[in-house]
């Protein structure tokens, strides 16, 4: 049995030690991951397994933990993936440095789904640009390309994407 988990809190140094002891100790196992500060604060996102009665321990024992650190916790137990025929999507990486414009991940996000491409994982940031302080945006991301899509079309079609909004952009196999 599968349980997905989101944390949303306050940062501090101790925090990941606590929510990850407290799955080890109901005896569920980490499966993925994603935890960062944002900010002063903190967000987790986890996918964790074990059998029902260690999953039911960890969901109590989340809500403990909830209450100590005044952190926000929502759990959803996960739908098991069916055995399915193989994948058939190719995973790629797409690299995006611009200047920061309020639409970038919106119109990112929109061509690919256009396309039938899923994004698979999304960070972003902003920072200031050396000497001038103009805002900068910088996003990676990991798609499924599906196996039929003509890679050379795709790529020249995002590259021009790209130049129309000003984005400089990479699209390359993920290395693995």
């Amino acid at each position: 049995m599968q349980l997905v988990i989101t944390a949303l809190g306050q940062n501090r140094p101790d925090l990941i030690v606590e929510l990850t002891r407290t799955i080890k100790d109901a005896k569920c196992t980490i499966l993925e991951s994603r935890m960062t500060g944002l900010g002063l604060e903190f967000a987790g996102h986890l996918l964790v397994e074990g059998n029902w009665n260690h999953i039911v321990r960890l969901e109590n024992a989340l809500k403990s933990l909830a209450d100590r650190y005044n952190l926000k916790i929502q759990t959803l137990r996960a739908r098991e993936r069916e055995l399915e025929e193989e994948d058939n999507s190719l995973p790629y990486a797409v690299d995006i440095f611009a200047t920061d414009q309020i639409n970038n991940v919106h119109d990112l996000s929109a061509f690919l789904a256009d396309r039938n491409i899923e994004i698979l994982d999304l960070s972003t940031s902003r920072y200031p640009a050396p000497f001038t302080g103009s805002p900068l945006f910088l996003a990676h991301m990991v798609v499924k390309i599906p196996v039929g899509m003509r890679i050379v079309s795709l790529r020249d079609e995002f590259l021009d994407f790209c130049d129309q909004l000003n984005l400089d952009a990479i699209l390359e196999p993920v290395k693995r």
